[in-house]
């Protein structure tokens, strides 16, 4: 098909892979952590992201073979995943953005919360690796939002095709 289905379903895959990291991430966090609500409320969140791409790819399967036809939950599934995941996108890169401007404070919060006992990473060590590790969120919640854009795009395509 077009680059932009291409694109479609490297971001789907991607999407599918780094979101399903996450979910898998903060399962292991569930055994550990006291509170629960945050950690349950963006796996959920991610959760979506999951799920979005699995039906996305559901839906491309559609498209390159028209007599593989969709459950018909599918649709209505994309739209509803789709706005929650659009949700985690945007709270992601909001984090972001707010990460870079006030690295310094997040510094000094996580340099004290650090082990007394244990050797301490320099401050340009961990600056460097915060502001990659928030870089890699922003570009994944940016394919992400480019991911759902692409699924209704390809959804309303595929309901014009359909009808």
């Amino acid at each position: 098909m077009s680059a932009k289905f291409g694109l479609f379903r490297f971001l789907s895959v991607i999407s599918l892979l780094v979101a399903g990291f996450f979910v898998l991430m903060m399962l292991f966090a569930l055994m550990f952590t006291a509170a629960l609500s945050p950690v349950l409320i963006f796996m959920l969140l991610t959760g979506a992201v999951v799920i979005h791409s699995v039906l996305s790819l559901s839906l491309q399967q559609s498209l390159k073979d028209p007599s593989r036809p969709l459950k018909a939950n599918t649709p209505g599934g994309i739209r509803i995943m789709g706005f929650m995941a659009i949700f985690y996108a945007v709270m992601l890169i909001t984090n972001g953005i707010y990460g870079l401007a006030h690295m310094n404070e997040i510094l000094q919060d996580a340099m004290k919360q650090l082990p007394k006992n244990q050797p301490v990473p320099s401050a340009h060590t961990m600056r460097n690796l915060m502001t990659g590790l928030v870089i890699v969120l922003v570009i994944h919640a940016a394919g992400v939002l480019v991911n759902c854009a692409l699924s209704f795009s390809f959804l309303k395509y595929w309901q014009e095709r359909k009808q």
